[in-house]
């Protein structure tokens, strides 16, 4: 007896039920399911789905890769009918990718997964990006620092250098996430650099080093170091105050500094520290328990600061009046008048924040 070919073509229970697995239920609206490229026409697709059942893909539901598909390839696509008029699976692939790029931006979202998004638009605030079919936007302060526009605060600088972006592919990570009302914040730094983070092993804290400045804004400096870039903020350019760096610093300009820290990708820079401390030579012979004259230079609810010698300044703290206990009620203002010099004692010094602590001298008590 001869066997039928078409014997040899039906599949039994125990193939689909191997093949399908799980998935060997009701197809139901709203489920991703994986099709079987089946024929690709000019106004449909139609697809195997679980050997189970046919189904299409309307024209209006393909996708922007329907170009690449051919007979064979597996896709996912989202269920919108599970069974038409004619009993057939209705599925798109336009929502099923919007569903993938949901899901991978949700798994970026709440772990480390670095997706790549295109920018399409710039604003004074930062970049419209799309990531699939799906917009977002990067802020400015979220660029890492070779994307950064380092020009201070002129807006029409800021445009200029971010429109320069438009086309680029960035490798971003996703910060917020609200899909009801379909916002996306992205951000470069986070998605961190594998690449920088190998260059910053090179570096060591304490570390000297020269650079050549690449821009001056409002809070810093930016200095390449030949293959990465670091930044010195405001208060680690110099022992004293800073009010312009421009009037300081320009770009090009070579400079000495010290790596102070490597942290979150960024390598952080001080000019003052590679300078001695004019401040901790002028208190080298302040001893804690010194008797020392202070001229009131301001009073304040909180403390009384003196003027001690040119450049460093003590401050008495209004707790000190607790521990005057021949003088109850005492306020400040009773005490100290600006303009005046006073008897102190050094009660405490902290060099790193240039701050002296001082006290009243405490009366000596007659002995028996």
């Amino acid at each position: 007896m001869v066997k039928s070919k078409t014997a040899k073509s039906i599949k039994t229970m125990d193939e689909l039920v191997e093949k399908a697995g799980a998935s060997l239920v009701p197809i139901k609206e709203g489920q991703m399911i994986d099709a079987e490229i089946i024929k690709v026409g000019k106004n449909k697709i139609l697809v195997n789905a679980f050997d189970l059942n046919t189904g299409f893909i309307p024209e209006k539901e393909f996708s922007s890769d329907i170009l690449d598909l051919k007979p064979g390839d597996k896709i996912p696509a989202f269920v919108i009918s599970a069974e038409n008029e004619e009993g057939k699976v209705v599925l798109s692939l336009k929502r099923a990718s919007k569903e993938r790029y949901l899901r991978n931006l949700d798994e970026s979202f709440k772990g480390e997964k670095i997706l790549k998004v295109r920018v399409k638009q710039a604003n004074r605030g930062g970049l419209i990006v799309e990531y699939g079919n799906i917009e977002g936007f990067l802020p400015v302060s979220q660029l890492n620092s070779e994307h950064y526009p380092k020009v201070g605060d002129q807006k029409d600088k800021i445009l200029e250098r971010l429109r320069k972006l438009i086309n680029s592919s960035l490798e971003v990570k996703v910060i917020t996430l609200e899909p009801e009302s379909q916002k996306v914040i992205f951000s470069e730094k986070e998605a961190g650099d594998k690449i920088l983070e190998e260059k910053i092993k090179q570096f060591k804290i304490g570390q000297e080093v020269t650079g050549v400045i690449t821009g001056i804004v409002d809070f810093g400096i930016f200095v390449n170091l030949g293959n990465i870039e670091g930044l010195v903020h405001i208060s680690e350019i110099s022992w004293d105050k800073v009010d312009n760096i421009k009037n300081l610093f320009k770009p090009g300009d070579r400079i000495k500094a010290q790596i102070i820290d490597t942290n979150n990708n960024r390598i952080s820079l001080s000019i003052k520290r590679t300078q001695s401390d004019p401040w901790a030579e002028k208190i080298k012979n302040y001893k804690i328990g010194k008797s020392i004259k202070g001229q009131i230079t301001k009073i304040t609810p909180y403390g009384a600061f003196a003027k001690l010698e040119d450049g460093v300044n003590g401050m008495f703290h209004v707790s000190e009046l607790s521990e005057m206990k021949d003088k109850e009620n005492i306020k400040l203002n009773d005490l100290l008048e600006v303009g005046k010099e006073y008897k102190f004692v050094i009660n405490n010094i902290e060099p790193q924040a240039h701050k002296i602590g001082l006290s009243w001298p405490k009366k000596k008590t007659k002995s028996k």
